[in-house]
């Protein structure tokens, strides 16, 4: 595994903001890739010591489970909105040292949706200069237009004029999922990436896979 940008991860609030600051000028919201043939989700668990990450590789577009690895890690870092990278992004990239990197990863948080364009997806996607889209439960803005409620309706999310996310419904009349480019990959793309990895759940199937086998090395 080759990292294109380094930088130090024990660090202030600050620094943290500056390094954020600096990585954003790398990120690429277009398609940049011919095939994606393996699909990586990113499960994280955390407590008040100790951090679980868990990875998942899906060959794409047939979505077959091929591998997984996990670790626990001290917690040196505690969890910080809007500095989520800086709590696991040293640890997922520990164990992506030791694996063959995907074409894409999915990440639990944000995107390019975020104060400084850096969320967990866009920082890691930054780093090891991949496609990377994030996916969530939970809204990044406080208000958003609601898609109808038959799955593959969604909403564009802007900021100014810029599309920086989608609200999906990803099943018939359930909450919608969140979803915003990190690096590598437009918005359209993430979209008909998540939409297509959501096969029976309200979340992309590497990315739910991730996150059970993230719960079940803390519990």
């Amino acid at each position: 595994m080759k990292i294109f940008h380094s930088h130090p991860w024990n660090v202030g609030l600050e620094e943290a903001k500056s390094i954020q600051e600096k990585l954003s000028k790398f990120i690429l919201t277009k398609d940049c890739f011919q095939e994606i043939k393996v699909i990586g989700g990113v499960g994280i668990n955390f407590n008040s010591s100790n951090l679980a990450i868990a990875i998942t590789m899906f060959d794409y577009p047939a979505l077959k489970k091929l591998h997984s690895f996990s670790g626990i890690y001290p917690l040196f870092f505690p969890y910080t909105p809007n500095f989520f990278a800086f709590s696991c992004g040293e640890q997922i990239l520990s164990i992506l040292q030791r694996i063959q990197l995907p074409d894409l990863l999915i990440f639990p948080g944000k995107g390019i949706a975020h104060p400084r364009r850096l969320g967990l997806a866009s920082h890691l996607g930054v780093l090891l200069n991949i496609p990377a889209i994030a996916c969530s439960k939970r809204a990044f803005i406080r208000s958003y237009p609601e898609p109808e409620m038959t799955k593959g309706s969604f909403e564009y999310i802007f900021e100014k004029k810029e599309k920086i996310g989608i609200v999906l419904r990803s099943r018939d009349f359930v909450k919608p999922i969140f979803v915003t480019p990190g690096n590598r990959i437009s918005v359209k793309s993430s979209l008909d990436i998540v939409l297509h990895c959501c096969i029976n759940f309200r979340l992309p199937e590497p990315l739910r896979q991730a996150q059970i086998s993230a719960r079940k090395e803390l519990f």
